[in-house]
């Protein structure tokens, strides 16, 4: 039983070694980009992404019916959240707007982004997944980047980035066809520094 049981674990081990990582593109690991490839749930006739900069939006992408938002008034939006926050000492964020059955609706946290990816057909919404639980996709280096598909979704290589004192943890995880995210390696720090980055 044992033998048996260490067998299965072996070849599992060697299935993971050998699993072929691709590594995004660098312009292709931004967020602004990631979000361009959601591919929404059905009776979605319109949407947008807004990048809101000091709480000023501004359409950065649509997709769909354009005459539709000239027909139908889109409403302001109920508060300044949004997601995918940063931009220190100022403050800037993502929202997405959508018409569904022609009703507008704001995409304005990372639930609310979790929903309107639903289902996840490509590996852009797994990388988006992985960034609405708090990981990195690392622009220059494969150690935190790279993503392979599976029958259940997609693996990924990403990390977790600490600005002070600077460093970068790689890990795996699977992002399952249904969204749900979970960790399946730890493979320590690749880049450690004793230097403070201060936006």
């Amino acid at each position: 039983m044992y033998k048996i049981l260490s067998i299965l674990i072996l070849i599992f081990f060697l299935n993971s070694c050998n699993e072929s990582f691709k590594k995004l593109p660098e312009q292709e690991t931004y967020d602004e980009e990631l979000l361009k490839f959601i591919i929404p749930n059905k009776n979605v006739e319109y949407w947008q992404v807004d990048y809101v900069y000091g709480f000023s939006p501004k359409k950065i992408f649509s997709k769909g019916n354009v005459e539709l938002p000239k027909k139908i008034p889109i409403p302001e939006a109920k508060t300044e959240n949004g997601f995918f926050s940063g931009c220190q000492p100022s403050y800037c964020n993502y929202r997405i707007l959508y018409l569904k059955n022609k009703i507008w609706y704001y995409v304005q946290d990372t639930e609310e982004l979790s929903k309107f990816i639903g289902e996840i057909d490509n590996e852009k919404e797994a990388f988006l997944i992985a960034r609405i639980n708090d990981y990195d996709i690392d622009t220059w280096s494969s150690k935190g980047n790279g993503f392979v598909k599976t029958d259940y979704g997609y693996k990924l290589k990403v990390n977790k980035y600490v600005n002070c004192p600077e460093s970068k943890e790689a890990f795996i995880v699977s992002v399952q066809k249904n969204g749900i995210l979970s960790k399946v390696k730890d493979l320590g720090y690749y880049y450690k520094s004793k230097n403070c980055i201060v936006y």
